[in-house]
């Protein structure tokens, strides 16, 4: 399974580049490295023995025994050889000590034209050699040699002990290189979602800015074009709360304009009239609930609602149920509460209600005719955190899936599959979600099985609970 995250697959193959990199080099170099084992040690050995004897035998015969104690000692010094001869009857005649055990192994070397061995400690080696000088006398040299400089065949515990000393050290410095190398993209990941929550004001970290890499300019630029989206956004919503305190004016003039008409025309304009004052309340309506969205949308970026107090939202749905039941009965729908357990969350009362109220009213505007709106409130646990989950379904036509997530989007009206003669102004959702959010809830919708639209409410449980 090829892991997704961005920071896990860099330290992987990191990791296991630097490991095989590591294990490749210390196999090839136990492969590689020169056979010096004991039998070609005493082979190059052997053939040195001989030519130190012989050439021995010929300087004591030509320059004495003063140049033969010159010529061992030269051997020792160029090659830590240290040697001594002698002669056929065994007595030593070069100047350094006999060393011990010389004895049986000068005995076999005289009667042998071979190079004689005899092992001694810590891998040292005794060896003799006969040789003949030019006048016919028999002379032998006897070596003491040092261990062969050799390493053992390593152990199988010792290879492992290796390669787990190159997989944590090659563990440890990948894990810093790919914590370096990721750590800028979770920063912006986190204010990317930030900024998609609705918190306009996300800055990358000052750490990430002052990196002198290609994730600092990333990271400048995400920073400049969030100050640009802010500006964009908070410049439309002040337009928007401007047009709708300037349409106030005209409106208010509107209505005394048409109770002046009233009074001075005749029954014939009546009907005309009451359209008249109809479209009048329904924008009056509009802009009052454009006023109110401005407002949730200036406290959903401050962070909380302006009156904090213990909500019993048990008591607020079933006065929500009962007042839109009321209402709905007069169009032949129904609303019910089939449980309501006791949940108590932190908010205002007042905004929780009208965002319930929004979501009920919605359910009773699209639910069939001679069906009933339910409800239900229980406790539960969302994203590992106990809440309240609140539940709304109507028995209507439902709403396409591909439409769900824009049903809490302002103005936005599903054409086919909800009616656009039911009296809606696609704000109503919008406001509930804006509420929810503000309380630190979420809103979703979704279609029921047997049909109609199912909204859930998520809100978290207040801290006594």
């Amino acid at each position: 399974m090829v892991p997704k995250s961005l920071f896990l697959k860099i330290f992987l193959w990191f990791w296991l580049a630097m490991t095989l990199v590591g294990a490749a080099l210390l196999i090839t170099t136990e492969i590689t490295r020169p056979d010096v084992r004991l039998p070609r040690w005493r082979e190059f050995t052997g053939d040195t023995i001989s030519y130190y004897a012989e050439r021995s035998a010929a300087v004591l015969e030509e320059g004495g025994r003063e140049a033969l104690d010159s010529y061992l000692e030269e051997i020792e010094q160029t090659s830590q050889i240290r040697a001594t001869v002698f002669d056929s009857q065994g007595n030593q005649v070069s100047g350094h000590s006999a060393p011990r055990g010389a004895d049986e192994l000068i005995a076999r070397a005289q009667g042998s034209t071979e190079v004689q061995y005899q092992p001694r400690g810590r891998g040292s080696m005794l060896v003799a050699r006969n040789a003949e000088a030019p006048d016919g006398r028999t002379y032998t040299i006897v070596a003491n040699l040092p261990g062969p400089r050799m390493r053992p065949p390593i152990e199988v515990t010792d290879l492992i002990v290796r390669l787990l000393t190159i997989l944590c050290t090659a563990g440890l410095v990948c894990y810093g290189l790919a914590r370096h190398l990721t750590s800028p993209v979770s920063r912006l990941q986190t204010a990317v979602r930030d900024m998609s929550a609705g918190n306009l004001s996300t800055r990358v970290e000052p750490g990430l800015r002052t990196r002198n890499d290609e994730f600092a300019d990333l990271g400048r630029d995400f920073d400049f074009m969030a100050e640009k989206i802010e500006g964009l956004v908070g410049a439309q919503r002040q337009l928007l709360r401007d047009i709708s305190h300037e349409l106030r004016s005209p409106l208010a003039r509107l209505n005394v304009a048409l109770e002046l008409a009233r009074k001075r025309s005749g029954a014939d304009a009546r009907a005309s009239l009451d359209r008249i004052e109809l479209e009048s309340e329904r924008m009056n309506e509009l802009i009052g609930q454009l006023l109110r969205l401005a407002q949730l949308e200036d406290h959903v970026d401050g962070g909380e609602p302006a009156a904090m107090e213990s909500v019993q939202l048990a008591d607020l749905v079933q006065e929500v149920a009962t007042d839109a039941d009321f209402e709905a009965s007069g169009q032949n729908r129904g609303v019910n509460v089939l449980e309501a357990r006791e949940c108590v969350t932190t908010g205002s009362a007042d905004l929780l209600r009208s965002a319930i109220e929004n979501i009920v009213r919605n359910a009773v505007r699209y639910t069939r005719e001679e069906s009933q709106v339910e409800i239900s409130l229980h406790q539960t646990s969302h994203r590992h955190q106990p809440c309240a989950h609140i539940t709304v379904r109507d028995r209507g036509p439902g709403v396409p899936e591909a439409s769900l997530e824009e049903l809490f989007r302002p103005f936005y009206r599903v054409g086919d599959a909800r009616d656009r003669q039911s009296g809606g102004i696609g704000l109503g959702l919008a406001i509930a979600e804006r509420i929810i959010r503000l309380h630190g809830g979420t809103l979703t919708a979704s279609n029921a099985r047997g049909g109609g639209l199912q909204v859930e409410v998520h809100l978290p449980l207040d801290a006594k609970e």
